[in-house]
């Protein structure tokens, strides 16, 4: 599956979201990452043919299963990433989150497969 930076940037958005609070709103997302309600709208309709959400009628958002999933290993690495610019380069937290995010969406999936997620990992991110 190919996830642009636009779909990465969403998808840890809802992630990061959905620890916080029980429910994630269309709103939230596009308050998170000033966009549009709009533009949300038009991702939410990517990642659901990608199969990755599911979005009520009224704007509320859940990760699926293989979203979650996806998301897990998407913030891990991202996360470590961000970490290492940001203590490398000099960076701000979310100049380092943006650049890894990019980085991120860029890797070829067999990067997150099983393979290279930690043994500590492997089952929880990857059981069906």
């Amino acid at each position: 599956m190919e996830l642009t930076n636009t779909n990465v940037r969403y998808l840890l958005t809802i992630y990061h979201l959905s620890q916080a609070r029980l429910e994630v709103s269309s709103k939230d997302i596009a308050q998170t990452l000033d966009v549009s309600r709009a533009s949300v709208t038009s991702m939410m309709s990517i990642l659901t043919d990608k199969r990755l959400v599911t979005k009520e009628r009224y704007g509320k958002v859940h990760l699926t299963d293989d979203g979650c999933r996806w998301a897990r290993v998407l913030a891990s690495q991202t996360d470590k990433l961000a970490e290492t610019l940001q203590n490398r380069m000099e960076l701000s937290y979310e100049e380092a989150w943006k650049a890894a995010c990019a980085a991120v969406s860029e890797l070829p999936r067999h990067c997150f497969e099983p393979i290279h997620v930690p043994d500590r990992q492997r089952k929880e991110v990857f059981q069906s």
